[in-house]
């Protein structure tokens, strides 16, 4: 491996360039700061022309050398490898090639900071040199100063080098300056006027331009520091530098404008020479959009020489890559094309500067025919494609826009002839064309339209300006007085509205023509109840004659097929009823719509008793769709709240029962109404046996005159009855022509010349034998009845028959273990079913009426029930009564037998 030289320098050191070249002419390998302290290599004319070349060659490199800022180069320096004494700077990949030499003076630049705050030694790698700037030791003089005494005494020795050595001296120091006067503002002469007049600087002859470089830059009224402007005020101005003054260590350029006016003075350090009167090159980027005429364009900054005019390449946009701080105050830009030709200099007054390669927008007009197929249509200048002229081809394009790209393209930004915006299409794909009259030519109308289309736009022009949306205007019926074929091949109309007010025009195929006033037809599927008399059904949209009176509607649901939106503002709905027939059109103000055949709810009370069985009780009008019926729920009284009249023509009214619990929707024809909750009467003729002693009697619902005790155990006869909305039957009792009052039936029971064994023997319910903790049974032999007690309260009374003989044991027992389903005893020749014992265990039982062999009823002996005994011992008892025993006496129960 080739060892990486090494150069040595003081803390304050002449330009990085003249360094290198110092290095490149005496070739050491090791420059130590005590050999450079007396004298400075001469700088080689390849390094200094870097600072003197002419704008020509400036012109052709200028892109490339504002390829990366100062604030770029300073990136790329690696730092990772620093030691405790060391600070070491290395240059990171990515610098290009021809801007290493920058990296380097950024880099000392940087060095040069760091020794100052951490004074630990600065060690620079760039490709094989390294560099090194110890830590300082002692104060120094100023190299600086140095350089500048030397070029003085060169001058005066040697007038034609003066300009060249002062050049040298004043670009040596500008960069070393230049580089610590970013961070912190320049210190200002000192204002010692005595010592000042004791010792006035001569100057030394100037003759450059120069370039303020330094952003904290001071312009000095004169050399006693007094400030005339500073930092933006004259950063980046370009001045003509007449001469030069040595005081205090620093060099003092007077700088001149453009009309040799001195403006003041400059430290050395805060500029740059710059080659002419255009100053330095400056970083700058952008676009530039030619679109004034006859601006010139420069080829040389110096001696303002014009090439050509805009005129020659208006509408065209180029690169900028760079710009010029003039003497004469103006900024100019360095121009490129798309294939890096240099287009020369310009003025920014010139053109518009915009910040994207397409250009400044600019008008354009008319219309378009696309002519190629194979072209993009782009929705930005990101070119990303949203479509293609392959789509459009042979049709037209309105323009209403163009850029000229930096590409050298021109794109047309295009709409469709409908009016919506399609994007940005190469003006190479298109032929422009020109059409007098592209919205067609008026044509006389006269017709009533309905807008039916929720999409479309009603328009106030025919560069589709909106005037309104068709949501706005949905279902409106206007009148068109014209229309228009356009181009795009759509016919538009030119509507009113009923005051005469134009609204617009609208595309052809948002609408419906009428055939009248009443504008056109639209579909419906609703229907309606009539609720009120006056509300009639008309034959016109003028409401001039009556088709059916509010009369014959009253109390009536009807269908509703379709509706019109008249012009006049009114909407009719068109009515038939459940026969097809048409009953006229009704203003849909004056009705409420549904959606359901049952029409709308209306309110009705009362109660309603049912009569017939075998029918539904509805959940659903619609589909009539059941959940009950009246079999179960026959001749029993509910609450109306609530009827529907059906487009069927029956009236449904809506029922709860006494819990307010909803049955559902019962045809009104299969009840009888009654305003009270009794429900009606009902033809009844029974005789009863009074079954309960403590039982109301009623002489109206509900105002009781007395109990039953007195009735208790007698026969009465029924003469009708009422199903209340509570539940529970009344009978109407008489004793002969005595009428008592009403009765709950559960009071009661049938009588007959025998009992109905197939039933409970009372129409109450069992009582629940969890709730009487002291239950018990008693058997009366004299009356045939069996009893289920709480104590003393009786519960429930059951027919029974006991034994023959008086074979059934007399006394107190207990219900015991065994029980079941059923028997059958081959000697007596008959069994019975739901056993359950209560002596001897299994020998004395409680049992429903006997059974043959076959498992059938005995009817012979089960109409002895509550009449005689029959038995051999056992206590016959109801199929159903002997079933609750058996389920849910529990065994312990106590049994008194007398």
């Amino acid at each position: 491996m080739r060892k990486a030289k090494i150069i040595r320098t003081r803390q304050v050191v002449s330009p990085l360039l003249t360094l290198l070249a110092a290095v490149a002419l005496s070739g050491v390998t090791t420059v130590h700061a005590s050999d450079n302290t007396d004298k400075t290599p001469a700088v080689n004319e390849s390094v200094q022309s870097s600072a003197t070349s002419q704008q020509g060659q400036a012109a052709a490199t200028d892109r490339k050398a504002g390829t990366l800022s100062d604030d770029d180069l300073e990136k790329l320096i690696d730092r990772s490898d620093a030691t405790p004494t060391q600070d070491i700077l290395k240059m990171k990949d990515g610098v290009p090639s021809d801007q290493q030499e920058a990296w380097l003076t950024v880099a000392k630049r940087v060095a040069d900071q760091d020794l100052s705050t951490s004074h630990r030694e600065q060690v620079i790698l760039y490709n094989e040199i390294k560099i090194v700037v110890p830590a300082p030791k002692a104060a120094a003089p100023s190299a600086e100063s140095d350089a500048s005494n030397q070029a003085s005494n060169a001058s005066a020795q040697n007038p034609s080098s003066a300009a060249s050595s002062a050049a040298a001296s004043s670009s040596s120091s500008s960069a070393a300056a230049s580089s610590s006067s970013q961070s912190k503002p320049e210190a200002a002469p000192a204002k010692n006027e005595a010592a000042s007049a004791a010792a006035t600087p001569a100057p030394v002859t100037d003759n450059r331009y120069v370039s303020v470089t330094d952003k904290n830059a001071v312009l000095y009224a004169d050399l006693n520091g007094t400030k005339k402007q500073e930092g933006a005020a004259v950063y980046q101005r370009t001045f003509k530098s007449q001469a030069k003054y040595q005081k205090d260590g620093v060099t003092y350029l007077a700088l001149y404008d453009a009309n040799q006016t001195l403006q003041g003075y400059m430290n050395q350090a805060s500029i740059k020479v710059a080659a002419g009167a255009g100053g330095v090159w400056t970083n700058a980027s952008g676009y530039a959009s030619l679109t004034k005429p006859g601006q010139d364009v420069y080829g040389n900054l110096d001696t303002k020489q014009v090439i050509k005019k805009s005129d020659d390449v208006l509408d065209n946009t180029y690169f900028i890559s760079g710009a010029y701080h003039h003497l004469d105050g103006q900024v100019y830009y360095s121009l490129y094309d798309s294939h890096n030709n240099w287009l020369g200099y310009m003025a920014g007054s010139g053109f518009e500067t915009v910040n994207s390669a397409e250009g400044a927008w600019a008008a354009a007009s008319g219309y378009a025919k696309v002519v190629d197929k194979n072209y993009a249509i782009y929705n930005s200048f990101k070119f990303d494609a949203t479509g293609s002229t392959d789509h459009y081809y042979q049709q037209y394009f309105k323009k209403v826009g163009q850029y000229h790209h930096v590409n050298g393209a021109v794109y047309y930004s295009v709409f469709d002839l409908f009016g919506h915006w399609l994007g940005y299409v190469n003006s190479a794909a298109v032929q422009n064309v020109t059409i007098a009259n592209p919205e067609g030519t008026w044509q006389a109308d006269d017709r009533y339209v309905t807008v039916t289309d929720n999409r479309a736009t009603l328009y106030s022009d025919f560069n589709w300006t909106k005037k309104q949306a068709a949501t706005d205007v949905m279902l409106q019926t206007f009148k068109s007085t014209g229309k228009y074929h356009n181009l795009n091949g759509l016919t538009y109309l030119s509507l009113y509205d009923k005051d005469g007010n134009w609204r617009g025009y609208i595309n052809q195929q948002s609408i419906t023509v009428g055939v009248s006033d009443g504008g056109a037809w639209l579909p419906a599927n609703a229907y309606t109840t009539f609720t009120a008399a006056n509300v009639n059904a008309y034959a016109d949209f003028n409401q001039q004659k009556v088709a059916t009176s509010g009369a014959g509607l009253v109390n009536q649901t009807v269908n509703i097929s379709g509706q019109y939106h008249a012009f006049g503002g009114v909407v009719y709905y068109s009515i038939y009823d459940v026969r097809g027939k048409w009953l006229g059109y009704v203003d849909a103000s004056q009705v409420k719509t549904t959606s359901s055949a049952a029409g709308l709810w209306l309110p009705h009370d009362g109660y309603l008793t049912t009569t017939q069985s075998g029918q539904m009780i509805y959940t659903n009008l619609d589909s009539f769709a059941g959940g009950r019926t009246t079999t179960a729920n026959y001749q029993r009284t509910f609450r109306i709240m609530g009827e529907y009249k059906h487009y069927n023509g029956a009236t449904y009214y809506s029922l709860y029962d006494g819990n307010g619990n909803w049955m559902g929707y019962l045809n009104s024809a299969l009840g009888s109404e009654s305003k009270e909750a009794q429900g009606v009467w009902m033809n009844y003729n029974a005789n009863v046996l009074i079954t309960a002693s403590n039982a109301a009697l009623y002489s109206s619902f509900f105002n009781m005159t007395r109990d039953t005790s007195s009735l208790y155990g007698g026969v009465y006869q029924v003469s009708g009855k009422y199903s209340h909305v509570n539940g529970t039957t009344y009978y109407s009792l008489y004793d002969g022509n005595r009428w008592l009052g009403y009765l709950a039936s559960w009071a009661t029971t049938p009588y007959m010349d025998y009992y109905d064994w197939t039933k409970p023997s009372q129409s109450k319910p069992y009582p629940d034998v969890n709730m009487y903790p002291n239950l018990s049974i008693e058997v009366d032999i004299a009356k045939q009845r069996v009893y289920i007690k709480n104590g003393s309260t009786n519960l429930y009374t059951m027919y029974a028959s006991t034994g023959i003989d008086n074979s059934t044991p007399r006394g107190h027992f207990a219900i015991q273990t065994e029980r079941g389903y059923s028997f059958y005893n081959a000697n007596e020749g008959m069994g019975a079913r739901y056993w359950t014992s209560f002596l001897d265990h299994g020998v004395y039982l409680f049992h429903s009426v006997p059974t043959d062999a076959s498992g059938n009823y005995i009817v012979s002996q089960a109409k002895m029930l509550g009449k005689q005994p029959g038995s051999h011992g056992c206590v016959r008892l109801t199929i159903p009564d002997a079933q609750w025993i058996n389920a849910h006496i529990k065994v312990g129960t106590p049994v008194y037998i007398y």
